[in-house]
């Protein structure tokens, strides 16, 4: 199965891998706005009462972007199904139901750090458990955060190891931004190659995601008609 989603996903954006990348940089960068405004950024300490204002606005600033994530994962889904798509798809989880949006951002990533921080395998394994979490946001808006969050964590059910194998060939990348990142004395520089590794690979990840997604669904839906 994974050598099929892989082959899938590669021909769902054949032709478009450049662009994809494109608008995948062009929402690292709309995230890297608000981090720009902290002054730890640029070296500066939390001495004054005011870095500690521009720091708190930056991080709010930051907070508020996150569902450009959800857009992106929602115009890689009709991507991987054949529509046609454009970049003003990213801003629709602004333009719809927003605050619903925010919150799912924001809990899903406080949960997978919740668990990153109990044990590095925990966070790993929810991190795949959650990944379906945007793409049922999608299909089915009238599911409030936490059942879809539940729904993706049953539908992955069993397929962990598989959505693993599928993303292994971009890990490494991600470790080199990731250790960059980690060790440069330099923030800006460090958090710029961590974009850039992020940006790079978020296309051909979310598409091998959202074509797992698309059999896991029709599986799930066909064994909830043979049970109704």
């Amino acid at each position: 199965m994974v050598h099929t989603w892989n082959e899938r996903a590669r021909t769902a954006i054949k032709g478009k891998a450049g662009t994809l990348i494109l608008w995948s940089f062009v929402c690292s960068i709309v995230l890297e706005v608000g981090l720009m405004m902290d002054p730890y950024y640029y070296g500066f300490e939390y001495d004054t009462l005011g870095l500690t204002l521009i720091s708190l606005a930056g991080l709010i600033l930051y907070a508020g972007l996150l569902p450009v994530l959800i857009g992106y994962n929602w115009m890689m889904l009709e991507t991987v199904r054949g529509k046609s798509v454009s970049l003003r798809d990213v801003l629709m989880p602004f333009r719809y139901r927003y605050g619903k949006h925010l919150l799912a951002t924001l809990l899903v990533m406080l949960f997978q750090v919740l668990w990153s921080l109990l044990l590095l395998v925990p966070g790993i394994v929810k991190y795949f458990s959650y990944a379906f979490t945007f793409f049922i946001l999608r299909d089915e808006p009238e599911l409030s955060i936490t059942e879809a969050i539940t729904k993706s964590r049953t539908l992955m059910r069993g397929r962990k190891w598989e959505a693993f194998k599928l993303i292994l060939p971009f890990v490494p990348l991600f470790l080199v931004g990731l250790t960059f990142f980690i060790s440069l004395e330099s923030v800006i520089l460090g958090s710029m190659i961590y974009l850039v590794s992020v940006a790079l690979i978020r296309p051909f990840i979310i598409s091998r995601f959202a074509v797992m997604y698309e059999d896991a669904r029709r599986e799930y839906d066909e064994q909830w008609n043979r049970s109704a």
